[in-house]
């Protein structure tokens, strides 16, 4: 039966140097599933393990349900993935297993374990890498059920607590940054590089706040004009990145390119020429966009995505009470889980013992009924029913505790137990 393992490395023990090394990008994710999964298989040499990979900003973690050793195997392939030996990439990565993987991932869902808490944008992303999964074809029964799981209890969070009406997300944060750094925004240009889903909401945000302009750089360039349709903007040429640079006040960098698109001396050169005129530059993206080296440019703040984290945490604390609902909830829904996943591991040793003691209900009454002679069909239907009766009070008890593992003991592991203690196939 499978055991599920959670390897990941997120914001709270990583840096953004260490993630983008990690990071997945979803064009390629299917492949890397289905690679990942015949290596496992044949490593074990058993099954095809069930495999879900999250991989987001702020995250990369992947979910195996499969035997108990899937983990080291995984921890492997991720330093393998993002060129570490194996001991320099340990420090930065966190284990769970059963439960405890479980637990986490509907706290992700939740958005209680969010750079931003209760943002908004995770509950899709889980719900994404569910999705690609199982395109990909390397989903089962347990993990479509966690994913299940943590989606309701991710739903049921923002529906039920405060959370889910903050609608804070890390493009606030930006918003926040740059009217601390410029003020008003209401005479303030912005330069978007990247089109997708973080600089549509990071777009949206800064056009609430006020500003005044905003120009879309993409590679694709229709995607630049729909974007910039959207928000009153204009879209320009990936390639006169350097020239529109000239006019921007923010500049939010969100490609999924997996190598740097800003370059710091392409900043100088702008700089030189505004050298009273502040520029703010965010880069959402991870792998990172913009090179490092900008931030030491005069007159450039630079903040990446963890550069958010102490504004969040400056700004935005939780309350209390807010935080204990929200965690509420994710328990019941992995209570949930938990009985689904105990169940699913103790019906088929259910069915065996229930078939082994009707087995020898029906073999000890014929012999019963052999041994009393003549017997009429009524007193013979009562002696068989007393016999069932007896087997099933008998049973009654141990099929109930099937479904509730002792402490320390994982369902399969239980299951495991109760098959040998009856001496069932």
């Amino acid at each position: 039966m499978s055991d599920i393992s959670l390897v990941g490395v997120n914001h709270q023990v990583a840096p953004v140097e260490v993630r983008e090394r990690l990071a997945f990008g979803p064009e390629r994710l299917p492949l890397i599933l289905a690679g990942l999964q015949a290596d496992l298989a044949a490593r074990t040499g058993g099954d095809a393990p069930e495999i879900v990979v999250l991989s987001t900003c702020n995250r990369t973690e992947l979910y195996v349900a499969a035997g108990e050793h899937a983990a080291v195997d995984v921890r492997s392939f991720l330093a393998s993935r993002g060129g570490f030996p194996a001991d320099a990439l340990a420090p930065y990565l966190y284990v769970y297993r059963r439960h405890e993987a479980a637990h986490h991932l509907l706290r992700v869902a939740a958005g209680l374990d969010s750079l931003v808490i209760g943002e908004n944008e995770i509950l899709g992303q889980v719900k994404r890498a569910y999705e690609i999964a199982h395109a990909a074809g390397t989903t089962g029964p347990v993990l479509s059920a966690l994913f299940r799981y943590a989606a309701q209890a991710g739903k049921r969070v923002r529906g039920e607590t405060e959370i889910g009406r903050a609608a804070l997300s890390v493009a606030t944060i930006v918003v926040e940054m740059a009217q601390e750094l410029l003020g008003p925004l209401t005479d303030r240009a912005a330069l978007l590089i990247g089109a997708g889903k973080m600089g549509n909401i990071a777009g949206q945000a800064l056009v609430r706040a006020g500003l005044r302009c905003v120009l879309v750089a993409n590679r694709t360039f229709d995607r630049a004009e729909r974007l910039a349709a959207s928000l009153g903007g204009r879209a320009v040429h990936f390639e006169a990145l350097a020239e529109n640079l000239r006019g921007a006040d923010i500049v939010i960098c969100s490609t999924g390119a997996p190598h740097v698109v800003l370059h710091a001396d392409a900043v100088a050169e702008v700089m030189t020429g505004r050298p009273d005129r502040p520029l703010l530059v965010t880069d959402l993206a991870v792998p990172r966009d913009a090179d490092p080296a900008i931030a030491a440019i005069p007159g450039v703040r630079l903040a990446d995505i963890d550069d958010l984290a102490a504004l969040v945490r400056s700004h935005h604390p939780l309350a209390a009470a807010v935080r204990d609902a929200a965690e509420a909830i994710v328990e019941e829904e992995l209570a949930g889980f938990r009985a689904w996943l105990a169940a699913r591991c103790c019906v088929p040793v259910i069915q065996a013992l229930r078939a082994r003691a009707e087995a020898i209900c029906e073999a000890e009454t014929g012999r019963t009924l052999r041994r009393l002679g003549e017997l009429s069909p009524d007193q013979q239907r009562a002696i068989a029913a007393m016999g069932r009766a007896i087997a099933n009070k008998l049973l009654h008890d141990p099929l109930v505790n099937l479904k509730e593992p002792p402490p320390g003991l994982s369902p399969a592991e239980y299951a495991e137990l109760v098959s040998t203690l009856f001496g069932l196939s």
